[in-house]
């Protein structure tokens, strides 16, 4: 299994939705894996197996979102909505968890933990060409948010505030209303 990080990511307020791309497709990286240090990178497709996956089970949700890449429970900050593929990589859309600490959360995702990386494993072997190491079919374990990306520009783009949702409370404000004259 590997790390992989990517970049172009934003947080939606309104849904507490983290979106972004997960990985580029065609840039090769260095990467350093148990010693070993080579170039890497992803074909375009290397997320077609992964989409029909996700097709097949209805949802991508047993991806989970992670700070780092911890896997364990209390790292585990939300899980994925979707994953897909576009001309330029591979992007992915995830729902935060609700608690007590999604403001922290959230804070870290504006703040310092605004690059995007996957654990994966090879579905296909992966291209050798030009001394890279070219990904063919990859599998997501899962997704973490992190401060030090593998790839260059793994920044948020985006935060969009959430928006105040004023509900109207007749009944309660006739209520209000009468124990305020009643209190005179």
């Amino acid at each position: 299994m590997k790390f992989v990080t990517e970049t172009e990511w934003h947080l939606r307020a309104d849904e507490n939705v983290v979106e972004g791309r997960i990985v580029p497709f065609g840039e090769p990286t260095t990467v350093m894996e148990m010693g070993e240090l080579y170039q890497e990178g992803f074909d375009p497709g290397s997320f077609t197996r992964m989409e029909q996956v996700i097709r097949q089970r209805g949802n991508a949700s047993w991806i989970s979102f992670n700070l780092e890449h911890d896997e364990s429970l209390a790292a585990r900050i939300g899980y994925a909505r979707s994953i897909e593929q576009r001309e330029d990589g591979a992007y992915g859309s995830f729902n935060l968890y609700p608690g007590t600490d999604l403001t922290k959360v959230r804070a870290m995702l504006e703040g310092s933990h605004t690059g995007l990386s996957i654990l994966f494993r090879d579905v296909s072997p992966p291209r050798e060409a030009d001394g890279v190491r070219w990904r063919t079919q990859v599998h997501v374990d899962h997704v973490a948010a992190t401060p030090l990306p593998v790839y260059e520009g793994a920044v948020i783009t985006k935060v969009r505030e959430a928006e105040q949702v004023l509900l109207a409370t007749p009944a309660l404000d006739e209520w209000a209303d009468w124990l305020a004259v009643q209190s005179r």
